[in-house]
């Protein structure tokens, strides 16, 4: 019989069990926070070691019972990849069909974190640790920008992804039937915020997708079609270096997307933007990326912030002046060396960051040095829509279709799971060779 089953049946909870195990020293408990790239890269990490070190035990918690794969979020939002693709059970992942096992997952929402008496609250009771990761992701900054939240779209979450793909292709149907020249401007205008990797990304998808796919649905409108990209910055991809950044202008530029920089958002209404040197954009598809910022349970931690929010860490990724408690991804704040920037929030980083997290804390556990965080910068990779794609490897940049190629096979290769990359890949080739999905997901 299962062990499960077993306790069950004898009315004894596998938590109770996992408790007094705890009590009596016999095990070392790892709680990790989030599975997006960090956490679950640091859990997947422990659970291999697990073989080694079997009085380790580690529960991942998340609100999600999947994994989303970021950086494929906006090809939902031009029907490039269908969402289920790039959606990940977590209990697969961890090869984990009962409660209990080498990682232990559960889904839950993180409602509060006590540092001094080593407990996090969820929505489904409290839990104990004696190492905890920290790696619960951002949420969308508006920086306090009043009005802003109910009149635009954030693109942080797969429903997120759908609920844009949905506005798209609605206001191409009310734009048909609309005889006001002025609100079928407002419904064929689509205005992103945030000239960073996503927004450049995402506006790139979205001008490919009016300009090469509903058009054959939407001859008529297309030539009132209008996409827009604003960003504060003097540049676009200001993390990334000047030649990547100059290359990937030029292109959207070329693409004829409309590209505003040095220029703040105002003001935000439904039918329009005011940016801060008083133009007013007429569009009802407002999509906001333009930052991110710690989740509440975050920001409400009492330890040493950046000014954006971030907490800031020591090079083995600790809280400073708190051992044993490990900040990951978005939420960590590290300056690089020698430079003293800090790590941009990126996947690639978190990943890494992940890695090094478990095994610091398998060294920990052992009594061994831990190793200090490090990363070397290895390249951007950024699509810019069918058979384009900007890539910075080095110091040298180029675009064009070995871009696009290498793009595409790096990320195909970062998916998890060779279902998910045989979907992805089919996906792209429907998509490129024949008519991609335009029907309205509900």
């Amino acid at each position: 019989m299962p062990v499960d089953g077993y306790l069950e049946q004898t009315g004894i909870r596998a938590n109770d069990v996992l408790e007094t195990m705890n009590e009596s020293g016999s095990k070392k408990r790892v709680l990790i926070l989030g599975a997006g790239s960090a956490g679950l890269t640091a859990a997947l990490e422990l659970e291999r070691a697990s073989a080694e070190k079997p009085e380790l035990e580690v529960t991942l918690v998340d609100q999600h019972n999947y994994h989303l794969f970021l950086p494929l979020l906006y090809q939902v939002v031009t029907g490039g990849v269908e969402p289920g693709h790039i959606c990940f059970p977590l209990r697969s992942l961890l090869r984990q069909g009962g409660t209990i096992g080498p990682v232990t997952f559960r889904q839950s929402q993180v409602q509060s974190i006590d540092l001094d008496g080593k407990r996090v609250t969820t929505d489904d009771g409290e839990l104990k640790w004696d190492y905890l990761v920290v790696a619960l992701g951002s949420t969308t900054n508006f920086f306090g920008l009043a009005g802003i939240e109910k009149n635009v779209l954030p693109l942080k979450s797969l429903r997120n992804g759908i609920s844009i793909y949905n506005r798209i292709l609605d206001n191409y149907e009310a734009a048909l039937q609309e005889q006001a020249e002025k609100r079928r401007r407002e419904l064929l205008t689509f205005l992103i915020v945030g000239g960073g990797a996503t927004g450049v990304e995402l506006t790139a998808s979205i001008q490919d997708f009016v300009r090469k796919v509903l058009i054959r649905g939407y001859p008529c409108l297309t030539p009132r079609v209008r996409v827009v990209l604003v960003e504060t910055q003097d540049r676009v991809l200001s993390g990334m270096k000047l030649e990547m950044a100059k290359a990937v202008l030029n292109r959207l530029r070329f693409q004829g997307v409309e590209v505003l920089l040095g220029t703040r958002i105002g003001k935000v209404w439904s039918e329009g933007v005011e940016t801060s040197d008083g133009q007013f954009i007429p569009t009802r598809t407002a999509i906001w990326v333009a930052g991110v910022k710690p989740v509440a349970a975050v920001e409400s931690l009492p330890l040493d912030k950046a000014s954006d929010g971030r907490i800031l860490v020591n090079e083995n990724l600790e809280a400073r002046g708190l051992s044993g408690v490990y900040i990951l991804g978005d939420c960590a704040y590290l300056p690089q060396e020698p430079s003293s920037e800090p790590y941009p929030p990126t996947g690639q980083i978190a990943v890494r960051q992940g890695l090094s997290c478990a095994r610091n804390i398998l060294n920990a556990t052992k009594g061994k040095t831990q190793h200090p965080f490090r990363y070397k910068y290895k390249g951007e990779l950024i699509s810019m829509g069918r058979n384009v794609a900007v890539a910075q490897l080095g110091n040298r940049a180029f675009d064009g279709f070995p871009a696009w190629l290498l793009w595409r096979t790096y990320y195909l290769g970062k998916l998890m799971g060779f279902k998910s990359k045989l979907s992805v890949a089919l996906d792209w080739s429907f998509a490129y060779f024949y008519r991609r999905n335009t029907a309205r997901l509900e």
